[in-house]
C-alpha cells in the first residue's frame, strides 16, 4: 500500500516576492485506535485482547515514570524515547537555570525494523 502525499505551498518569509514552493505532504487515510490494534495482537498472540490492552496502558505509564525521571527509554525492535528541552540562552554556563526551559517535548527514533521500513515505502499523489 502507498502512503498518499499532496502538495502543499511554502513561501520563503525571507523573500515574500519569490514564487511559492510546493513540498509533498504525508496524507494520513485514517486512523487505528488501541482496541482495534489490541484485537490484532490478541488474533496473532495466545493473548486476550484485554491483556494486550492492559500491558499497552501498563507501558504507557512505566514510559512516562521513566522519561520523567529523565531517563531514556530503549524499547527495541519498537525504538527510543527521550525528553528534549527547548530554551531561551544565558551570557554564561553559570546563568542557564530552570528558567531557560521554554518547552519540552518527547523525542522518538524508530528501531532498526522501522527504520528499514522507510526505506521500502512506496508514494501515490492523492487525486
Amino acid at each position: 500500500m502507498a502512503i498518499t502525499i499532496t502538495p502543499i505551498g511554502k513561501t520563503n518569509p525571507a523573500h515574500p516576492t519569490a514564487p511559492m514552493v510546493y513540498y509533498p505532504k504525508a496524507t494520513a487515510t485514517g486512523e487505528v485506535d488501541l482496541e482495534t490494534i489490541s484485537e490484532e495482537i490478541a488474533q496473532a498472540t495466545s493473548l486476550t485482547q484485554a491483556d494486550c490492552y492492559a500491558v499497552v496502558i501498563s507501558l504507557a505509564k512505566a514510559l512516562a515514570t521513566h522519561l520523567e525521571q529523565g531517563q531514556i527509554v530503549r524499547l527495541e525492535p519498537l525504538g527510543t524515547f527521550q525528553i528534549s528541552v527547548k530554551g531561551t540562552g544565558s551570557e554564561t554556563p553559570e546563568k542557564v537555570s530552570k528558567d531557560n526551559v521554554t518547552s519540552a517535548s518527547i523525542l522518538f527514533r524508530p528501531g532498526k525494523k522501522l527504520k528499514k521500513l522507510l526505506g521500502t515505502l512506496s508514494f501515490v499523489r492523492k487525486k
